[in-house]
């Protein structure tokens, strides 16, 4: 089978021999049905429902043609005929809500017509899919079955379509809401934008400003950033938040698990991360020093309001984040929507779960609507030399991991000093850094992936950053497979004084090379030093075999000379090597 568990044709065939001794319905699975051809009117109507069943769960293909209860080939293969591809296609598109496209091909066969009609319907990412008559069936092993009203309106809220923040909240009035918490509001605006006409208004008509309240009644949205807590218990438990600060691996140091209106969350994770837990260290630069936290306070503030925001509400789990030394970990329900993935997070388009608490939070210029918080994550982070922040995802949940441990305090510096000197690095620049502190070269096609666009843009991120400007990156080779490594300033601030050197390669037959080239730049090498550039480790047997080679280039014919003291020895060229 495919990799999404959809038989393609090949596979097809090898089931269709099959027929001989079973009946189509025993060949019927999570991802295939066969269906017998009677005329297209009546066939396409058919098609239509199968492909919004197929697509509110795992996806599957639709063969026409094949009689599904007797057994024998040339009984069971019918065929199919009469039909327009193209108009097929279009039929299905139309026929479906939200529209579907499909693959619509012509297997061809020995029986019957010669020819069967398959459908290909890949698994949906914007449902619950039905029909354009009002029937929404979902696939259930072999069968497509009604989607249960419950379930139903579930699919509609995780998926967006239909925006669960914006409904009245069941059972909460006006005097559900804390007065507190409206005020907490108008501070944060007051902060963010002093100017705001929301300011001016009434509490009564900041509230209908914001859609906390709707034609007098309160919304979800309305519940969630200002109802007390014993309402919010009551009438939306599942709207918990849980941070775990860990002392060690195994030792919880701090538990909390509350519920709570939304801005109240968000400053308590902001006081958390101002405070001790989140220690800084200094780097000097010049006169001043630049104080780079464990976790940059703006990347948490952004990962929790993204968890608070488009979590899905109408799932029981929490809010959960997790705090260590070496990394913030922030899950909250609900996969991602509308074709968002960790793959694209930092390109596509912001698609909003909940649209009416994400233009309350917009409104109180917490977040931003162009999906810039996304992007402010991973420069907040790289930008202090930590590593790139992760994304993960399944059906149930969304992983966001902002690591402290193997940061890089140089790149931080080196940032910093680039930004004074008029010359600021984007995010582009420091993901393609990132990547170069764990590798040595990089091509436009690892750059695309890393840069999430495509190769043409990646290569004109690239050949920015080997200009002048920058002078971040050189260039090997002019052509579409040219590869980039990090330029000789760059390499020996980020990775060392041999990571320049690195870069030609480690090929033993060009150790002496190697070592000529490192020295013209640093004029002494060590045990160490060689046994870095040439990539050996650091093991004894290493120092040994970098003692030997050390000894036989400072022979008769050699080209290196020894300087004392005798138990750590420098090396550098001849004097008529030089």
């Amino acid at each position: 089978m495919a990799s999404d568990g959809i038989p393609t044709d090949e596979e097809l065939l090898i089931l269709l021999a099959r027929l001989e001794h079973e009946p189509a319905d025993a060949l019927e699975s999570q991802w295939l049905d066969f269906k017998p051809w009677h005329e297209p009117k009546q066939e396409l109507k058919v098609a239509c429902e199968y492909a919004a069943c197929f697509a509110n769960a795992q996806g599957g293909v639709i063969v026409f043609g094949v009689a599904d209860k007797v057994r024998g080939r040339e009984v069971a293969i019918h065929g199919a005929q009469g039909f327009d591809l193209d108009l097929f296609r279009r039929g299905i598109y139309e026929g479906t809500r939200p529209a579907l496209s499909v693959s619509a091909t012509v297997l061809p066969v020995a029986e019957g017509t010669g020819q069967l009609l398959v459908i290909r319907v890949p698994k949906g990412d914007m449902g619950p899919y039905g029909t354009s008559a009002g029937l929404f069936k979902q696939r259930e092993g072999k069968n497509c079955m009604p989607l249960d009203p419950r379930g139903f309106a579930r699919a509609r809220v995780s998926t967006g379509e239909v925006d669960w923040s914006g409904a009245a909240a069941t059972g909460v009035g006006i005097g559900d809401l804390d007065p507190v918490q409206m005020a907490r509001a108008r501070n944060v605006l007051r902060t963010k934008d002093p100017a705001s006409g929301l300011l001016d208004l009434t509490d009564a008509d900041f509230l209908a400003g914001l859609e906390a309240v709707r034609d007098g009644q309160v919304t979800h949205t309305g519940l969630l950033l200002f109802g007390r807590r014993d309402v919010l218990a009551r009438s939306c438990p599942q709207a918990q938040f849980h941070y775990v600060l860990l002392r060690d691996e195994t030792t919880v140091a701090r538990n909390d698990i509350d519920r709570l209106p939304l801005l109240e969350i968000v400053e308590r994770m902001e006081q958390v991360f101002q405070g001790p837990l989140n220690p800084e260290e200094e780097i000097a630069l010049g006169l001043f020093k630049l104080r780079i936290p464990q976790f940059p306070l703006e990347a948490v503030r952004e990962a929790v309001l993204n968890a608070l925001t488009h979590r899905d509400y109408l799932d029981p789990g929490e809010v959960l984040v997790r705090h260590s030394v070496d990394e913030l970990v922030v899950t909250s329900p609900g996969g991602f929507i509308a074709g968002i993935s960790p793959e694209n997070i930092l390109r596509h388009e912001p698609k909003a779960r909940n649209r009416t608490l994400a233009n309350a939070f917009v409104k109180l210029r917490l977040v931003e609507s162009s999906g810039i918080g996304r992007r402010r994550i991973y420069r907040s982070a790289l930008e202090f030399g930590k590593r790139r922040p992760a994304y993960s995802a399944s059906s149930e949940a969304v992983t966001l991991r902002i690591f402290n441990r193997g940061a890089n305090p140089r790149l931080a510096r080196m940032v910093s000093e680039l930004g004074a000197a008029g010359a600021p690095i984007s995010l582009d620049h420091l993901l393609v850094l990132d990547a170069l502190l764990q590798k040595d070269h990089i091509d436009t096609a690892a750059a695309a992936e890393v840069l999430q666009m495509n190769r043409d843009d990646a290569r004109l991120v690239l050949d920015a950053m080997t200009a002048a400007t920058l002078g971040l990156l050189e260039r090997r080779g002019h052509t579409q497979t040219a590869t980039f490594h990090l330029a000789k300033g760059v390499a020996t601030g980020l990775k060392g004084k041999a990571a320049y050197t690195r870069t030609r390669g480690l090929n033993p037959v060009r150790y002496a090379e190697m070592v000529r080239e490192y020295l013209k730049d640093h004029r002494f090498i060590t045990n160490a030093e060689l046994r870095q550039l040439l990539g050996l480790g650091g093991s004894a047997s290493a120092s040994v075999e970098a003692s030997r080679l050390l000894g036989k280039w400072c022979g008769d014919d050699g080209f290196l000379q020894k300087h004392p003291p005798e138990n750590r020895p420098r090396y550098s060229l001849k004097d008529s090597q030089a």
